[in-house]
C-alpha cells in the first residue's frame, strides 16, 4: 500500500479506509499528525476572503509550528517571507503566475534539447509552437463515493462523471496574433530565420 499518498491528500478528500490508515500513523508517530495537521491549516489559508485575514491567519499558523518540526518547514516559511508581499496580493487579484511558470519550464527544455538557441528563436518557438489562443476545455467532477472497494474490486469502472463544473469553452489569448506579427513585423520574422 502506498500510505505516502495518503499524507499528500487533502483531508476532504480521504475514504474510509485512508483515513483508518491516517489514524494508525498520527497515532504511533505524533509529530506526523502534527505535520499533517499543519499542512491541512497551511491550505486554508488560502480560502480566507481577504489579504488582511489570510496574513492573520499565516502568522497564527506559523506560531502553531512546534520547534521539532520547524526545520521541516523552514523552506516553505523563508519562501513566505522573502515572497511576502507577492505572496499575499493573490488575495488582492486571485490570479497566480502558474501558466507563466509552466511556460517557463517548457522554455528551458526546448533550450536544453535544442543547445543553443539564440534568444529570439526560443521566443519564436515557444510564441509560435505553444500558440497564442487556448481554448479551455469543460472540467468533469467525479463521484467520491464510486470509489467502494467492496464492488467488485475494481473501482475506476464504477466512476462516472457527475456533472461539468465550467460549461461553456473560453478563447483566451495569450499574446499577438501570427497573422500580426507577419503583417506589421516582416523584419523580425527574417531576422529569426
Amino acid at each position: 500500500m502506498h500510505d505516502r499518498f495518503i499524507l499528500l491528500k487533502r483531508h476532504i478528500e480521504l475514504t474510509e479506509m485512508d483515513k483508518i490508515t491516517l489514524d494508525l500513523w498520527t497515532k504511533n508517530h505524533p509529530s506526523l499528525g502534527t505535520a499533517y495537521d499543519l499542512k491541512e491549516s497551511y491550505f486554508d489559508i488560502w480560502e480566507c476572503d481577504s489579504r488582511q485575514t489570510a496574513f492573520l491567519k499565516y502568522i497564527e499558523w506559523k506560531a502553531k509550528i512546534p520547534t521539532e518540526l520547524q526545520s521541516s518547514f523552514e523552506p516553505l516559511t523563508k519562501a513566505m517571507k522573502n515572497w511576502e508581499e507577492e505572496i499575499f496580493a493573490y488575495f488582492d487579484h486571485r490570479i497566480t503566475n502558474a501558466y507563466t511558470e509552466s511556460l517557463n519550464s517548457l522554455i528551458r527544455v526546448i533550450n536544453r534539447l535544442g543547445r543553443g538557441y539564440s534568444f529570439e528563436a526560443l521566443r519564436a518557438k515557444i510564441l509560435f509552437a505553444e500558440g497564442l489562443k487556448k481554448q479551455r476545455k469543460p472540467k468533469y467532477q467525479r463521484r467520491l463515493d464510486s470509489y467502494d472497494l467492496r464492488k467488485e474490486n475494481f473501482p475506476m469502472f464504477n466512476t462516472t462523471p457527475i456533472g461539468v463544473v465550467r460549461e461553456s469553452e473560453e478563447l483566451i489569448l495569450l499574446g499577438i496574433d501570427f497573422s500580426t506579427i507577419k503583417s506589421e513585423y516582416p523584419i523580425f520574422l527574417d531576422s529569426i530565420w
